[in-house]
């Protein structure tokens, strides 16, 4: 859900300005009252594929988010998506230095929250609500003093449904970042996290570092990730990473360029798969974006011929 700011900026600063100042709404706001705020993400994806020899729609999310303000600083979020998943928690942002206790069913603060499910460092990890659940029930508490935050978690190893689960297993989670505004025009984010599960199966750990970049209209974002497992006795480490480049040729109108890597085993010579892509993302109208991609997956060692076309078009409140 956007806070007041993210609700301001895709309104104002996103869409096209002629366009916008057209057909804004005057007095536009997410609040239904000074206790409930409202919103909602729809994207609707047409994409054909070379093999299997397919085109065709899925609508690929229609979330609404309801946040609760209980007291100054007590709330209670709800997001429910279209499909199974959904998050709630509530949210005490008492302690000092900015900080926050978090409890309930959620996404872990592990990597980049892309919104495209489908890259590798989402998918592999497992925190992708196309692949599984990527929500974890327990709980987090963060400070973010000035430029730095920190945040360490706690959670269930396992999902147990609509009951709790027959074992202790827990999954742990730590988190370091710091931003930089070096000047007017630049800005540096870099950043480390870990999340170790360990449950009846065996135990595995995620751990990297991610970080951005940007330059006047020109923004590069990262991230690297070892992913080791010990899983029914079979021990193997491997790599994922994420690359994006993105240039705002005009205010409404982006040009994204992203390189995608996934590495099951890196003690394998050959197991790897990597995918390139490459497109726009438009915003015409505020709560409108189009998002075409061209996508070129590239195995080893045997490469197919499986590229692909991606249009979403994305209505967002």
């Amino acid at each position: 859900m956007r806070l007041a700011g993210g609700v301001t900026y895709g309104r104002e600063e996103l869409p096209v300005p002629t366009w916008s100042e057209d057909l804004a709404l005057e007095e536009f706001s997410t609040e239904l009252s000074k206790f409930v705020s409202v919103g909602a993400d729809v994207r609707t994806l047409f994409y054909s594929t070379q093999d299997p020899d397919v085109n065709t729609f899925f609508q690929m999310q229609g979330d609404v988010y309801l946040n609760f303000r209980l007291a100054k600083k007590v709330n209670i979020y709800l997001d429910k998506g279209l499909y199974s998943g959904f998050e709630i928690f509530g949210l005490l942002n008492i302690l000092p230095a900015n900080g926050f206790i978090k409890a309930g069913k959620f996404t872990p603060d592990y990597g980049m929250k892309l919104d495209d499910h489908t890259t590798y460092i989402r998918e592999f990890t497992g925190l992708s609500a196309q692949t599984g659940s990527p929500y974890f029930t327990g709980a987090e508490v963060g400070i973010a003093p000035g430029i730095f935050s920190v945040t360490g978690g706690v959670y269930n190893a396992i999902d147990g449904g609509n009951r709790p689960p027959s074992t202790s297993d827990k999954a742990y989670l730590g988190r370091g970042d710091v931003r930089f505004q070096l000047s007017d025009d630049i800005h540096l984010g870099v950043g480390a996290n870990i999340l170790y599960k360990e449950a009846a199966d065996g135990k595995t750990k995620y751990y990297g570092g991610l970080g951005s970049f940007s330059w006047k209209n020109v923004t590069l974002l990262g991230e690297v990730d070892l992913l080791e497992s010990d899983l029914a006795g079979v021990r193997k480490t491997g790599v994922v990473g994420y690359g994006e480049a993105d240039w705002m040729v005009i205010q409404g109108l982006d040009l994204k360029f992203i390189y995608d890597f996934y590495d099951q085993d890196k003690d394998l010579a050959t197991g790897s798969v990597s995918r390139y892509s490459a497109g726009l993302e438009f915003f015409p109208l505020p709560g409108v974006e189009v998002r075409p991609l061209y996508r070129i997956p590239v195995e080893d060692p045997t490469d197919t011929k499986n590229n692909e076309f991606d249009l979403i078009l994305h209505f967002y409140l």
